[in-house]
């Protein structure tokens, strides 16, 4: 496959990979936790999950419980999903419409939609009093359509981060969606960033899926900045219909649609946000792609797709054939992972060598080396 390929800071004669140690490890996971998740932004869901007033979604990640609701004014808040008083899980439900107050079911501590304290069953005024910020907050951002969130403030927003494809993103109109179908939840023993490494570049696409290569050009174009934390990679789909029977479905389905720019009604492209987050835009729909650490060597693989509520039958056609090209890209993407993963486990790999082909590789690489020296080290 031809590549034309950029990488923002990194530096040129570096070309190890990551340390097949920091795959396996659960000194290094604990490190994860601390510096990579707990201060990076991570999607919790849609904003059509929760359209109406009192609408909400529940959230675990690693160690945190997170609730998000839509408030009376239209306003979207996140909150610790955890009782002031003795730390039981304050809404167990992972979705629903609170009408007034949210009850914790041990106690029956009772918080209003935005978190504040209620009640207290049999409490006095000095507890009600030392109660009164009610539920942690969690920091919030609405971006493309996603309510972000993340538990310790650190470091530029998500529209910050992502300045240089928000007009991008913005085309696509990603908050006028609805979604194609359930959320996918799988679990996996292969580690995150393994998942990450095989997200981040199409060198492996002409032999490990060749229902895709058969249905794009063979330029692969990737921008990748290990200082944003951001990589984009994009394909242009072939002209003539080609590759197995859904990719041909979906070329001779696919109608145009003007409202997005350039050529991108004809592309197929991959925006990351390190470290975990990942964005598919397709023409006829998007979707989006998360890694959740369950332990060293063990992950949460989450993905869900949207599309607009008036797209054309043409546009449901070609996302239907989107979608089963995606599990087949899935299925082989779990093979190939698998795989790495028992090779980073045993004792003929150290470490490996980048490619030109691979710039967002390395420059996660990069972005976890400035995060954790210790990746960095050939062995603890």
């Amino acid at each position: 496959m031809n590549q034309q390929t950029q990488t923002i800071n990194h530096e040129a004669d570096d070309n190890h990979t990551l340390p097949s140690w920091i795959y396996n490890d659960q000194h290094f996971f604990e490190l994860e936790q601390q510096h990579l998740f707990k201060t990076n932004w991570i999607i919790a869901c849609h904003v059509s999950e929760i359209p109406h007033p009192g609408d909400f979604v529940t959230f675990n990640f690693m160690r945190e419980r997170a609730l998000v609701t839509r408030q009376a004014d239209g306003s979207i808040k996140a909150m610790h999903n955890t009782c002031r008083h003795r730390a039981h899980q304050v809404v167990t439900a992972p979705s629903g419409n609170c009408k007034r107050v949210h009850v914790c079911p041990y106690h029956g501590w009772t918080y209003n939609q935005d978190g504040t304290i209620r009640g207290i069953p049999g409490g006095t005024d000095q507890q009600f009093k030392q109660a009164g910020c009610g539920l942690k907050k969690i920091e919030t951002e609405l971006f493309a359509g996603f309510v972000w969130i993340r538990f310790g403030a650190e470091g530029p927003s998500v529209a910050e981060r992502l300045a240089p494809y928000a007009a991008l993103l913005e085309a696509y109109q990603i908050e006028k969606m609805v979604p194609t179908g359930d959320i996918v939840v799988e679990q996996h023993d292969v580690d995150w960033k393994n998942m990450m490494d095989n997200y981040l570049e199409g060198y492996h696409v002409a032999l490990g899926h060749p229902g895709l290569n058969g249905m794009v050009q063979p330029q692969y174009d990737v921008t990748a900045d290990s200082v944003r934390g951001i990589s984009f990679a994009t394909h242009l789909l072939k002209d003539v219909p080609a590759g197995g029977p859904n990719e041909r479905e979906y070329l001779e389905t696919l109608p145009d649609l003007p409202h997005l720019p350039d050529d991108h009604a004809r592309r197929w492209s991959y925006l990351s946000l390190f470290p975990n987050v990942n964005i598919g835009l397709q023409p006829d729909s998007i979707d989006f792609f998360v890694v959740y650490p369950l332990g060293p060597g063990r992950a949460e693989f989450r993905s869900a797709g949207y599309t607009l509520p008036d797209a054309s039958d043409d546009v449901r056609k070609a996302r239907q054939a989107s979608g089963r090209i995606w599990e087949d890209v899935q299925k082989e993407d779990n093979e190939l992972t698998r795989s790495v993963q028992r090779g980073l486990e045993g004792s003929g790999y150290e470490f490996g060598y980048l490619s030109p082909a691979e710039p967002a590789v390395r420059a996660f690489r990069d972005w976890i080396q400035a995060r954790i020296p210790a990746a960095k080290q050939a062995r603890p």
